[in-house]
């Protein structure tokens, strides 16, 4: 099995897979291995696939076993062999901006800080913001560098003077070595404690949303297209290669939605 898994991982990085997506495609294939056998098949996937509730969790084993059948195996499956979990129609939940700015204040730490106002003013994901550099902050250029992320991509987002001058205290109080963001035991800081401190400190303004790390993304995203941010512009500053990603969040877009002339308004009450 680990034979196996290793000529997969090899193959990822042949093709210049990310990290993280290799780490993600080999441990979905572990898993793959432990519960359908060394040699699954199509059948034997699905009927594990039938036992997994998370969509995104379904997606990753999906999109590992036909990996692994192209890489390893030379088998070319399509959607009709084994087909990804059908989308669902969701509106994402966002912050608004006041309470964003309870959130922010909250921290009474400047790494905490720092890190909330990185997921927000950038429009980061977690991943991005854990593998950032101290070298990836372009001060000069007042940008901020985020390197192979998402489908191995490079692209930049705004650097506000507020940000850059919050980063620079953290910096010199902190001393972080390499990544910008390191770990109490480690090199770098992870998505777990990420999550864990925006959920303490959001609870501490008394706020229940269901808090997680990319709740900061679609807030950014969504109060960009509020202040009337051009949707190619936005999809640019998130890496969406494809638009209709981003107009998602034109469905949570107050300034769009109050826009629009209720029928009501017609009617006198």
């Amino acid at each position: 099995m680990n034979d196996k898994i290793n000529k997969f991982k090899r193959e990822l990085m042949v093709r210049k897979y990310s990290y993280n997506t290799i780490e993600t495609y080999c441990s979905c294939l572990k898993v793959i291995f432990d519960k359908c056998g060394e040699n699954p098949t199509i059948d034997s996937v699905k009927d594990y696939l039938l036992t997994i509730e998370n969509r995104n969790y379904h997606k990753q084993i999906v999109a590992t076993f036909r990996n692994y059948c192209l890489f390893v195996l030379g088998i070319k499956l399509n959607l009709q062999d084994i087909p990804y979990p059908r989308k669902q129609q969701t509106i994402p939940e966002v912050f608004s901006q006041s309470e964003i700015s309870l959130i922010i204040q909250q921290p009474k730490n400047l790494k905490h800080q720092a890190i909330i106002c990185l997921l927000y003013g950038g429009g980061l994901r977690v991943g991005e913001l854990i593998n950032l550099k101290i070298t990836d902050i372009d001060s000069s250029r007042m940008v901020i560098n985020i390197r192979a992320a998402k489908n191995n991509k490079d692209r930049q987002v705004m650097l506000d003077q507020s940000l850059l001058e919050l980063l620079r205290d953290y910096v010199k109080e902190y001393k972080p070595i390499n990544y910008l963001f390191n770990g109490q035991k480690k090199d770098q800081y992870s998505e777990r404690s990420v999550n864990e401190l925006l959920k303490y400190w959001t609870l501490k303004t008394g706020n229940k949303k269901n808090i997680h790390a990319h709740l900061l993304r679609h807030s950014f995203a969504t109060h960009l297209l509020d202040a009337g941010t051009d949707m190619s512009i936005i999809q640019k500053l998130l890496g969406h290669s494809n638009i209709k990603t981003t107009e998602i969040y034109a469905k949570v877009s107050t300034n769009l939605i109050s826009q629009v002339k209720s029928p009501l308004s017609n009617i006198r009450l």
